[in-house]
């Protein structure tokens, strides 16, 4: 058996394990195509498959597990517009939001500000910052947003 069909027989037999995380992920990111996950998924597989080596003691499945979530956490950081810092305030707030509706507690964005220990200056631009990174439906835009045809 040469090398080449040695790796590409790797390759297919641990597809399953691709499609297996990228579904896990795609259920906690439904707005992201199942089909990329599984590209991005495959490109660390065959990254792990070229730098396996087995005199090393370890199986390639755990060393295929983990390049394929680097992969698909890589991917998902790639197409998000936000960075990390953003997505955990916005992670935050939703959640003190999400308390206070439950509770029924008056919405205070002056509150939730200091909770997540940012000044209201900072507190309103980071959630500017937030809504402008949000998809917008073509479908539910204002009329005023149509182009002239």
């Amino acid at each position: 058996m040469t090398n080449t069909s040695r790796r590409d027989d790797l390759i297919l037999s641990h597809l399953p394990q691709v499609e297996l995380l990228a579904r896990r992920l795609h259920r906690r990111c439904p707005q992201v195509e199942l089909d990329d996950l599984i590209q991005a998924g495959t490109i660390g597989l065959i990254r792990a498959v070229d730098r396996f080596d087995p005199t090393h003691g370890c199986l390639l499945k755990t060393i295929a597990e983990h390049k394929i979530r680097g992969a698909l956490l890589d991917y998902l950081r790639q197409i998000d517009p936000l960075p990390r810092s953003v997505r955990r305030f916005q992670k935050q707030r939703d959640a003190l939001l999400a308390e206070m509706e439950r509770t029924g507690a008056e919405i205070r964005h002056d509150w939730i500000a200091q909770q997540l220990g940012f000044s209201a200056v900072k507190y309103s631009s980071l959630c500017r910052t937030v809504t402008a990174a949000e998809p917008i439906s073509i479908q539910e835009s204002p009329s005023a947003w149509k182009l002239a045809g």
